[in-house]
């Protein structure tokens, strides 16, 4: 075989094995089903996020929602459910104690003072995590009814329900006003 023939040859199945590889390349880049099974699987269920008793620590507005979340879903006080309604949102009043605060809670973050007729709804939260739920009874001459948890099964209750994120969302809704003066 002459020399002209064979270069031929060979050049020609270089450019054979160029476009060839080329043309796997792009149709590789473009076929969804060449992608790691990872990468799709983590653009379609983003990682869930747990709640953590540090981030209700450092985030007030996020504890009380946590707080308002578990008593509306899990509470055993039937008129927590006034506060229920997450698209009006609350208004906090939180007063200082000695050992916390105590937060009435309002069920609408845009409450007027003239709206303000009936006793909250209200809970207290300690230094050491302990929160207690008050509710007035309508009618009665009894003392309020309580419950009383801590932050830890609140923080364990809303990661077991998955709702981390529903809570969070939760934050833009509240409105939290600040009282010096100690209202035990």
């Amino acid at each position: 075989m002459p020399a002209k023939r064979k270069l031929k040859l060979v050049i020609t199945l270089i450019g054979l094995l160029v476009l060839g590889g080329g043309w796997l390349i792009v149709s590789a880049q473009n076929h969804p089903s060449s992608q790691p099974a990872q990468q799709t699987q983590a653009k379609s269920k983003p990682k869930y996020r747990t709640l953590t008793l540090d981030e209700l620590h450092h985030d007030p507005t996020l504890t009380y929602c946590s707080i308002i979340y578990y008593t509306v879903k899990h509470g055993k006080i039937q008129r927590w459910q006034e506060v229920s309604k997450v698209s009006l949102g609350w208004q906090i009043e939180q007063y200082p104690t000695n050992d916390g605060f105590k937060v009435l809670v309002w069920p609408d973050m845009n409450i007027k003072k003239e709206a303000k007729q009936l006793q909250p709804n209200w809970f207290a939260l300690t230094k050491n995590d302990s929160v207690t739920y008050h509710s007035f009874i309508i009618h009665s001459f009894r003392d309020d009814m309580t419950a009383t948890t801590n932050l830890k099964t609140i923080v364990d209750q809303i990661n077991h329900d998955h709702a981390a994120m529903k809570v969070r969302q939760m934050t833009p809704k509240m409105l939290i006003v600040k009282h010096k003066n100690s209202a035990n």
